[in-house]
């Protein structure tokens, strides 16, 4: 063999019994492997931790400005943060209408338009957001019953998602016929319980429709009311909907 080999090896022999485990030598790293991007310059290995970033600019808060108690009679074009949503169709919407139903009474006239689809209609819509509380409106719904019984067409009001709502169809609920006069339709609503219910005149007692105290809604929403299709048969007449007013109180 080779002196000069020999003697290297006996050194690097050496050097093994020396360290004997006392100081470890590093462990080799593997070669990272390249990691393509998305397509649109993102590299997924940017953020190998999956951790939401930490500029807060990335995840500006929402600001939730609630409303405060508020009446709506509609004596002329809606106001306390109510916006009035019919899709640019004039013909739709009347504030500040004389009732056909109850005489000296001032109402928004509501009238479908038979050329929209399922889903659309009229929305009045708050600006702000409202929470626990009290909600009430009192409204007539059009009785179709004798001339197109089967329409498709709904009446939703309250916090957004979370309202009454009445098949225009089968206007009565809990024993309430809400095509036959001006009626008030509303719900209550806490941390730990949402009622909904119906009455004949702002002086009578609530008749119940449903009550939730299950996952009840806790998170701000916005307050509307809608008159829309359904996919159901469409309206072949502009059936009207009469609202003497729409009240809001917060839960003090």
């Amino acid at each position: 063999m080779d002196f000069n080999r020999l003697l290297l090896l006996l050194a690097l022999g050496a050097a093994i019994s020396c360290n004997s485990g006392k100081y470890p030598l590093p462990a080799l790293e593997k070669p990272k492997p390249e990691v393509p991007d998305d397509g649109q310059g993102n590299n997924p290995d940017d953020n190998p931790d999956d951790k939401p970033d930490d500029n807060p600019d990335d995840n500006p808060p929402v600001d939730v400005k609630l409303m405060e108690a508020f009446k709506e009679d509609f004596s002329g074009e809606p106001g306390n943060g109510l916006t009035l949503d019919a899709g640019g169709k004039d013909f739709r919407c009347f504030p500040g209408f004389p009732s056909l139903t109850e005489s000296g009474s001032t109402i928004l006239m509501l009238r479908l338009d038979a050329a929209k689809d399922a889903g659309d209609g009229i929305k009045l819509i708050s600006k702000d957001y409202v929470h626990f509380g009290s909600y009430s409106a009192r409204v007539k719904l059009p009785d179709v019953k004798s001339v197109q019984p089967g329409l498709g067409a709904r009446v939703e009001f309250g916090p957004e998602g979370e309202g009454v709502v009445i098949d225009v169809a089968s206007p009565t609920v809990a024993g309430v016929n809400t095509a036959s006069k001006l009626c008030v339709i509303g719900l209550d609503w806490s941390a730990d319980k949402l009622v909904r219910w119906v009455k004949t005149k702002p002086s009578a007692d609530k008749n119940v429709i449903e009550e939730i105290t299950e996952n009840v809604p806790q998170d701000p929403q916005k307050l509307v009311f809608r008159y829309y299709h359904t996919d159901g048969p469409a309206a072949n007449y502009p059936y009207e909907l009469e609202i003497d007013w729409i009240e809001y109180s917060p839960q003090e």
